[in-house]
C-alpha cells in the first residue's frame, strides 16, 4: 500500500477524522483524490458518523495543491481526468450531511485551500499561510476556489489572492473571514474537534435540512429559501427528533438523539 493510500478514516462517539492521504510532497493526484473519495463516500453510508475533520499531519503541512508536474505536459486529456477526480472528491465533501471543519496544520495552496474551501469551518494553526493563486503556472482554480472563496471574504480579497497572488496569514485570513479561529499552536485538530461535536448538542435530521438551507441562501433567489424553511419545519414537525428535543427542553435534561436517516 503506498503513502497516500494508508491514511484511513477513523471514527469515534460519531465524530470521524481524516488524514488528507497525500505524498510525501503534501500534494494532490489522481490516486490520493480517489482515496480521499473513497474515504468520504463511506462517511457518507456510515449512520454513525455525525461529524467530520479534516486534517493534515501534525507539524506538517495541510497540503500543498495539486502536484503540479502532472499539467507538465499540456495534456487536455489528463487535465480533464484530474478534473474530474477533484470535482468527484470535493464535491462528496461539501456534500458530506454532518458538521465539517478543517484543522489547518500548516500551510494550505491553491487545491490544498480549496479542500478546506469545502468544509463548514476552518480552524488555523497561528503560523500557517493560506494562499490560492494558480494563475502563476498559468491556470485558474479547478476545484470551486474561484467560487467559494469570493463567497466567504468579498470580491476585493478573492482578487488579491487569485489575481495578484497575495497569501494570508492566520489573523489576516481570520480577520477577512477566511477561516473561523485560531487554536493555540499544536491544536488546530483538538479545536476543530470541539467545534464540530458542538453540533451534536443539536437534532441530526435538523442539522442536516439546515446546511441545506444555508446552501440554498447561497444559491437561490431569497423568497424560494423561505419557502424552503417552511417546507422543511412541516417535514420535521412530529418526527421522533422534534418530540425528543421538546420533551429534552421540558425536563430540563440532554436530548438523546437517535439518528433515522
Amino acid at each position: 500500500m503506498s503513502q497516500s493510500q494508508a491514511k484511513q478514516s477513523i471514527v469515534e462517539s460519531g465524530l470521524a477524522q481524516v488524514e488528507l492521504p497525500l505524498s510525501e510532497a503534501r500534494t494532490w493526484d489522481e490516486t490520493s483524490l480517489q482515496v480521499f473519495h473513497e474515504a468520504i463516500q463511506a462517511l457518507l453510508l456510515d449512520e454513525s458518523v455525525r461529524g467530520l475533520v479534516v486534517a493534515g499531519e501534525p507539524g506538517e503541512a495541510f497540503c500543498r495543491g495539486v502536484d503540479i508536474g502532472l499539467f507538465g505536459s499540456g495534456s487536455k486529456v489528463a487535465g480533464a481526468g484530474l478534473n474530474r477526480a477533484f470535482a468527484q472528491a470535493f464535491t462528496a465533501l461539501r456534500r458530506f450531511p454532518g458538521v465539517s471543519a478543517a484543522a489547518l496544520t500548516g500551510e494550505a495552496t491553491d487545491a490544498g485551500l480549496e479542500c478546506a474551501l469545502c468544509c463548514d469551518f476552518r480552524i488555523a494553526e497561528p503560523g500557517v499561510r493560506l494562499s490560492l493563486s494558480p494563475a502563476r503556472y498559468g491556470l485558474v482554480p479547478n476545484a470551486g476556489g474561484s467560487q467559494l472563496l469570493v463567497r466567504l471574504v468579498g470580491e476585493v480579497w478573492a482578487k488579491r489572492m487569485l489575481l495578484c497572488g497575495e497569501s494570508v496569514d492566520a489573523q489576516t485570513a481570520l480577520r477577512i473571514g477566511l477561516v473561523d479561529a485560531i487554536s493555540e499552536p499544536g491544536q488546530a485538530r483538538l479545536l476543530a474537534d470541539d467545534w464540530v461535536r458542538r453540533s451534536f448538542r443539536q437534532g441530526p435530521q435538523a442539522v442536516r435540512a439546515t446546511k441545506q438551507l444555508i446552501e440554498h441562501a447561497r444559491m437561490r433567489p431569497l423568497e424560494t429559501g423561505f419557502a424552503a424553511e417552511r417546507d422543511w419545519m412541516v417535514e420535521l414537525q412530529g418526527a421522533d427528533e422534534q418530540i425528543e428535543g421538546i420533551a429534552a427542553d421540558r425536563e430540563g435534561r440532554a436530548p438523546s438523539w437517535q439518528d433515522d436517516r
